[in-house]
């Protein structure tokens, strides 16, 4: 937390303020890697606990019983703000991530997608 604290300020510094608090995808990569690398692999689609997340944005969830026909922005933040919510049975537990991780995290995997 306190890296993901001192990034935010440095942002803040950096950015003059309101600028620096738009969903930013560089920031996205370090909340991932904090909050999702230990469950997931980030650069490769093989399965870890859970499934890989590279090529994950606008490609369709191979988890079973997820409602979404792809992995968008909507679809990531309903999943990211509570999976058990969309899925009551899965196994995924993740500890409640603000609102800012959230849209960092999607537009991290939205850029990093839609440069291949």
């Amino acid at each position: 937390m306190r890296i993901i604290r001192l990034l935010l300020l440095l942002a803040l510094a950096a950015g003059g303020g309101a600028q620096a608090l738009a969903a930013d995808a560089a920031r996205g990569a370090v909340v991932a890697r904090v909050r999702c690398g230990p469950c997931h692999y980030l650069d490769k689609p093989l399965k870890k606990v859970g499934p890989g997340l590279a090529g994950i944005y606008n490609r369709a969830p191979h988890i079973a019983g997820v409602p979404f026909e792809r992995w968008d922005e909507s679809a990531l933040e309903r999943w990211l703000s509570d999976p058990r919510k969309v899925k009551p049975n899965t196994r995924m537990f993740l500890p409640p991530l603000p609102a800012r991780d959230r849209e960092d995290i999607i537009v991290w995997l939205k850029s990093r997608d839609a440069a291949k």
